[in-house]
């Protein structure tokens, strides 16, 4: 901890004894990086499905621009999570377990199909775990809206909802074209084009690839952490026929090969003891206890791999019939993930051939999904601004977990399928009340009908299982705002959320489905600018009372799996604060903190561990019944502390320009499980880039990562069922990447 804070302030010195150079736009205070929300510069953002200024919004929304995305080098969704203070991302295991937290609130149990913060494409949900980045090179900016959006947002935005914004097409000819080159065998391309057809026809272009060898060292073949390609290509058309109709299409197509995942077996040394038999555990020992380290090498078989394909298509339709806008919006998804993961790795002295290996596909199969949404709404009164409407939503989902030996899977231990087939129908409104010109009330709404059904498969013993599950729920958000004074503003919000239900692979009926999750938060919050909007200091606090957590529990029938069912409950208490300063009109400076205490509540018992903890005594915790007592200890993959800096600054020359920048991402500790007794270390990493612009032509050399800090991004730890124990794997994120990026705009 104390390297740390060495670290950020010596970066915090060299920060502040810069000279007070160019600058156009500076960083919001709400936001890990962005505009600044004062002046030319605002930030307009749809956070409220309605166009707003950041500042003003009353909530706590943090937006990143397509500017501020490239000079931070952020290239995927855990890049947009490190710029955002209270989001943290963890995947592992190719994308399968890929879940967003934020503010404490996570995905308890990973290999649910659903998370707990929503991930939507211009307001139209993502589903599938391992295809949740997209490329960012075709968006405008991301948004990042904290607390429970489950009334506007529908699916699954539990504690918050991350909005991808796509860019628009211009009404005259534009287009953007950059490449890089680095270390490890970086190389990237990307361009994008606008053209207008006709004065109402519009289209837009964009398509990249990239190719990194990455920076993780592996013992026997090339370095893991990167990818054979990436590639993506998108096309969006608008049309505007006549004053007030509007219709578009958006297509978009991605596809991957990437490395197999850089993991690592930790050695057990705590928890129940087992047979001296040889086990991926590496000890007669249960659990690994303490913080996890990345180590130097990782021993990954090279076979291991995996592959993304994503197809997304969006229609938008509306009218402008003036005090009144109808809205439509459809949309069709299908995603497919493949991975084939080596699964011994380090044990066994690492000396295993690849046929004697095993290998798992961990929780990735296609998804195919489609939306409809109609709206109707009106905004912009003197007094009352509304909205209500109705949802569809139909998916199809499949789960594969496969272990065998060798790449072709033989004589497999693990042989299971979940197809879920899920439709949704809501309905949903808004009211705003604006009592006067400095106060005003919103309310929102919605009410949900959930259809669920499943097909789960033992492909090893042939038992199939056919559960189905109808839920139906509502949630709520009353927002308060009292724009006090000029550039200042009080607002108070209390809101609810849920994440869907789902279903256990047992032959226990009552014990196949379980029901949603819920939450009831509570928030206060400030905005405010100062000098003009040179100054913006932004805060907020909030409680949240997260009830029917998705928990393993024992089942009735001794030898089946435990089932996940609605048993825990917990308390998250939290605030957070966002300061943005611009000493000069050449010169930008932000710093974001959050803190949260998440922890579960008393009495809630933790029923998963007992093959780490035979009796809680063999793990020095506190037995109750026949789980362990968790009342009061952290809820697994969260942070306590986060917080971002940033800084840009711009030196003018005769015709040209120089920009210097830097990104500090920091989140301290994250438990792994329920029982607490294991984390992943702490996190710091640092960003710089350093540009030269003249006119539309910008050549700029970066460094991610730039004190080349090893950290394990997540872990899992998994069964070993001879003999009877566990073992716990980590995933190593990648070092040190230095490069150059040229960029020509026209």
């Amino acid at each position: 901890m104390k390297s740390v804070f060495l670290v950020s302030t010596i970066l915090a010195a060299a920060t502040l004894v810069q000279p007070a150079v160019a600058q156009e736009s500076a960083p919001d205070a709400e936001a890990g990086v962005a505009t600044h929300d004062g002046g030319e510069g605002a930030i307009v953002v749809t956070a409220r499905r309605r166009e707003e200024s950041l500042q003003s919004i009353p909530a706590a929304v943090s937006a990143t621009t397509q500017e501020d995305l490239s000079r931070a080098s952020a290239t995927s969704i855990a890049d947009v999570a490190r710029l955002t203070p209270g989001l943290s991302y963890n995947s592992g295991n190719a994308g399968g377990l890929g879940a967003p937290t934020l503010r404490g609130v996570t995905n308890v149990t990973p290999t649910t199909f659903d998370n707990n913060v929503g991930v939507f494409l211009d307001g139209v949900y993502l589903s599938a775990k391992s295809n949740l980045d997209i490329d960012l090179f075709n968006l405008a900016r991301v948004e990042v809206i904290k607390g429970p959006q489950s009334a506007l947002y529908g699916n699954n935005a539990f504690a918050g909802a991350i909005n991808y914004v796509l860019d628009r097409p211009a009404d005259y000819l534009t287009g953007r074209v950059k490449a890089s080159v680095g270390t490890d065998g970086l190389y990237e391309v990307a361009g994008k084009i606008s053209v207008p057809i006709t004065e109402t026809l519009r289209v837009m272009a964009v398509g990249s690839y990239s190719k990194f060898g990455g920076t993780i060292d592996a013992v026997d073949g090339p370095n893991l952490g990167g990818w054979d390609n990436k590639w993506s290509a998108s096309g969006l058309v608008e049309w505007r026929p006549v004053d007030g109709l509007e219709a578009s299409a958006f297509y978009y197509h991605y596809q991957d090969r990437l490395d197999g995942s850089a993991n690592y077996i930790f050695t057990n040394n705590c928890g129940g003891t087992t047979s001296a038999m040889v086990n991926r555990g590496g000890s007669d020992r249960r659990y690994f206890c303490g913080t996890l380290t990345a180590p130097d090498q990782v021993n990954v078989d090279p076979a291991s791999y995996s592959t993304h394909k994503t197809d997304l298509a969006i229609g938008r339709l509306s009218y402008d019939f003036g005090p009144v806008t109808l809205r439509y919006t459809g949309s069709w998804a299908k995603y497919q993930a493949f991975a084939l993961q080596d699964q011994h790795l380090n044990t066994f002295g690492g000396t295993l051939p690849t046929a004697s290996r095993r290998f798992t596909q961990p929780f990735v199969g296609p998804v195919r999904e489609w939306s409809s949404e109609l709206r109707l709404e009106s905004f912009g009164n003197s007094f009352l601004d509304w909205a209500f409407g109705g949802y569809y939503y139909d998916r199809k989902a499949s789960q594969l977990s496969i272990v065998g030996l060798g790449v072709d899977q033989q004589s497999k231990s693990l042989n299971n399928e979940n197809i879920e087939n899920s439709t949704m129908k809501s309905v949903f409104g808004l009211v705003d009340f604006k009592l006067s010109d400095s106060f005003d009330i919103e309310a929102q709404g919605r009410w949900t009908w959930e259809d669920k059904d499943s097909r789960l498969t033992n492909h090893l013993t042939g038992a199939v299982l056919l559960p189905e599950a109808d839920f139906s729920y509502g949630t709520y958000r009353v927002t308060a705002n009292w724009r006090w004074a000029d550039g200042k503003s009080l607002y108070a919000v209390v809101g609810s959320g849920t994440k869907s239900g789902g279903f256990n692979n047992t032959a226990v009926v009552s014990e196949q489905a379980f029901g949603p999750e819920k939450n009831t938060t509570v928030e206060i919050g400030t905005k405010n600018e100062f000098l003009g909007g040179r100054v913006t200091i932004n805060a907020s606090a909030y409680y949240i009372d997260w009830k029917d957590l998705q928990l393993s529990v024992p089942s009735a029938i001794v030898g089946q799996t435990n089932p996940v069912t609605n048993a825990g409950s917990a308390t998250v208490k939290g605030f957070e604060v966002g300061v943005a300063v611009r000493p000069s009109t050449n010169w930008d400076l932000n710093f974001a903190y959050s803190y949260n205490d998440p922890k579960w509540d008393e009495g809630t018992v933790d029923y998963s561990s007992s093959r780490q903890c035979p009796t809680a005594a063999d793990c020095g915790l506190v037995q109750a019944g026949t789980g362990i007592d968790i009342s009061g200890f952290q809820i697994p993959r969260t942070s306590r502390h986060q917080y971002v800096a940033a800084t840009t600054y711009t030196i003018p020359l005769a015709t040209s320009e120089i920009y210097l920048r830097g990104d500090l991402s920091y989140r301290s500790e994250q438990p792994t499980s329920a029982i607490a007794l294991q984390e992943t270390d702490e996190q710091l990493l640092v960003n710089t880039r350093i540009g030269w612009v003249k006119d539309n032509y910008e050549i700029s050399l970066f460094a991610k990562n730039l004190f080349d800090a090893r950290y394990i991004v997540s872990a899992i730890t998994e069964p070993e069922f001879f003999p009877s124990t566990t073992f716990t794997t980590g995933f190593v994120g990648n070092g040190r990447v230095i490069g150059l990026t040229a960029e020509m705009k026209f």
